[in-house]
C-alpha cells in the first residue's frame, strides 16, 4: 500500500534473516528510549536474541520501553542502563557488564535548529559520543557496531548533519587506528514517519487546533521512510555480510522521490475534513529545500540487500581520527557555540577535501 508521506509502497526486509542473525546474540540499543531505538527494541524482542540491553539517558523514556519488552517477550533478559553515552567511564562500564555481540547506536541529537543553537552540544553528543560507545564496544569485545546516521550527513550544511558526517567519518579512522575485530556500520535515514518532532504528528496537531498549519517554504521536500523500514533498514545492514564492503561504510535505503512538504500539509488538511489555512513561515537555520543521500565526494554500489547502496568516501584522508574527536571536544568545551559551529565545518571541509560548501 502506498503511504500518504511516503508516495510509494513500502520496503519489506527479510524477517526471517533477521531472526537467523540475531538468534541467541546479546544486543544493545542506545539511545533506547527515542522513537527508532524504542522500535528496534520491541522488533529485537521477537528476534529471539539472548539478552536485550536498553541504554539510554532519559529515564521516563527508558522505562516505558523496558516496560514493553517486558510485555512483549516476558522471558527475554533485560538490562536497562540508566547512562549518558557522554560519560565515557560509565559508558565503558555498562558495556563490559554487558557484553554485547551486537551495538545499535542510535543516541543523538536529532533536531536540526537546536543543534545550530547549541554547536557544542551537537558535537558532545553526536560525535564524542560515538566515539565513546565504539571504544567501549570494541573493548567489550562487541562483533558488531551500528551507527544510526542521516540524509543531511550528504552535503551537510547544518550542524546536526556535519557531525553525523563526522560520526561517520570516525568509525574508518577507529579502524585504521585499532583494526577492532569488528563489523563497522552507519545508515543514513530519511525522515522517518511519526517519530518525535517529525512533520506528520505536528501537522496533525496543527489542523487539530484549526490551523495555522505552518510550512516553511511551498518548495520543500524531504525524503521519507516508515519506523518499520528504518528498523528493517538498521537490522538487515548489521545483519547482512556484504562481501564487496570493504571498511567502514555508510548504508542508504532506496527512497523513491523526495516529497513535497506542501503537498503532505493540503492532504493532510483535506483527509481531515477540517478547514485549516496554511501559513508559510520561512527557511530556518540549517535548512535547505532538498536533501540528498550522498554527494560528489563519495561512490555509491549496490550492497547485497535489494534497494540499498553502500557509500565510501573518495578521497583517502576522508577520516575522523580519535585525536580529531579529541581536539573538537576540547573546542566544545571551552568555545562559543559559533566557534563551535565554524571550526566542525572548517575541520570537516579539510578531511573531505571540499573547497566548495553545499548551501541551502
Amino acid at each position: 500500500m502506498t503511504s500518504l508521506a511516503l508516495g510509494r509502497p513500502e520496503v519489506e526486509f527479510d524477517a526471517s534473516a533477521q531472526r537467523l542473525f540475531y538468534a541467541n546474540k546479546r544486543v544493545l540499543v542506545t539511545g533506547a528510549a527515542g522513537s527508532i531505538g524504542s522500535a528496534l527494541a520491541l522488533k529485537l524482542a521477537q528476534s529471539g536474541c539472548a539478552h536485550l540491553a536498553l541504554l539510554d539517558q532519559f529515564d521516563h523514556g527508558l522505562l516505558d520501553v523496558v516496560e514493553a519488552v517486558h510485555a512483549a517477550a516476558p522471558a527475554l533478559p533485560v538490562t536497562e542502563a540508566l547512562c549518558d553515552i557522554r560519560d565515557a567511564g560509565r559508558l565503558n562500564a555498562w558495556m563490559h557488564r554487558i557484553e554485547p555481540d551486537v551495538v545499535i547506536h542510535s543516541a543523538a541529537l536529532k533536531h536540526v535548529h537546536m543543534g545550530e543553537r547549541h554547536a557544542a552540544e551537537c558535537v558532545l553528543t553526536n560525535l564524542v559520543g560515538v566515539r565513546n560507545a565504539l571504544a567501549a564496544a570494541a573493548d567489550a569485545g562487541a562483533s558488531h557496531f551500528m551507527l544510526v546516521s542521516s540524509d543531511k550527513a550528504a552535503a551537510p550544511v547544518c550542524v546536526m548533519g556535519a557531525t553525523k558526517r563526522l560520526a561517520e567519518l570516525h568509525l574508518l579512522g577507529f579502524q585504521m587506528e585499532r583494526n577492532p575485530q569488528m563489523r563497522l556500520r552507519s545508515v543514513r535515514f530519511g525522515n522517518v514517519l511519526g517519530s518525535q518532532g517529525s512533520v506528520l504528528p505536528r501537522f496533525m496537531a496543527q489542523i487539530e487546533k484549526g490551523g495555522p498549519v505552518e510550512v516553511t517554504h511551498p518548495g520543500m521536500e524531504r525524503f521519507f521512510m516508515s519506523v518499520n523500514e528504518a528498523v528493517g533498514l538498521i537490522l538487515s545492514v548489521a545483519a547482512t555480510d556484504d562481501r564487496g564492503a570493504s571498511g567502514a561504510c555508510a548504508y542508504y535505503m532506496e527512497m523513491g522521490e523526495p516529497v513535497s512538504i506542501m503537498q503532505i500539509a493540503r492532504e493532510l488538511i483535506g483527509r481531515s475534513g477540517r478547514e485549516a489555512p496554511i501559513k508559510i513561515t520561512g527557511l530556518r537555520s540549517g535548512e535547505r529545500l532538498s536533501e540528498q543521500l550522498f554527494d560528489d565526494l563519495e561512490a555509491v554500489a549496490p550492497s547485497a540487500l535489494p534497494g540499498v547502496y553502500r557509500i565510501t568516501p573518495n578521497a583517502a584522508d576522508a577520516y575522523v581520527a580519535s585525536a580529531d574527536v579529541a581536539h573538537l571536544e576540547t573546542v566544545a568545551r571551552t568555545l562559543d557555540n559559533a566557534v563551535v559551529r565554524q571550526r566542525v565545518f572548517a575541520h570537516l571541509d579539510e578531511r573531505l577535501g571540499r573547497n566548495d560548501r553545499a548551501v541551502s
